[in-house]
C-alpha cells in the first residue's frame, strides 16, 4: 500500500498521552490504524441510519398495504354473512 507522509496538528495533553502510551517508531501506524477504525466506525452508523431509513419506509407500505387487505378482507366477509 502506497504511503504519504503527512503533518499533524494535535492538542498538547493527546500528544503526551500518545507518546506515553506508544513507542516512538509505532505512532504512524497506530494513528493509521486508529483512523481506519474511525472511518469503518463512521460507515457502519451511515448504514444503520440508511438501513433504518429504509426499513420505516418499507414498514409504512406494510402498514398501508395491510390496511388495504383488512378493509378487503372485512367487506368480504360482510358479503359471505348476508
Amino acid at each position: 500500500m502506497a504511503k504519504r507522509k503527512v503533518n499533524l496538528t494535535l492538542p498538547e495533553e493527546l500528544w503526551a498521552e500518545l507518546r506515553a502510551r506508544v513507542p516512538a517508531r509505532k505512532i504512524s501506524q497506530y494513528v493509521a490504524e486508529a483512523t481506519a477504525a474511525r472511518l469503518a466506525e463512521e460507515e457502519r452508523a451511515q448504514l444503520r441510519e440508511r438501513l433504518k431509513e429504509q426499513y420505516l419506509a418499507q414498514a409504512g407500505q406494510d402498514l398501508e398495504l395491510t390496511e388495504e387487505f383488512f378493509a378487503a378482507e372485512q367487506e368480504a366477509s360482510e358479503h359471505i354473512k348476508a
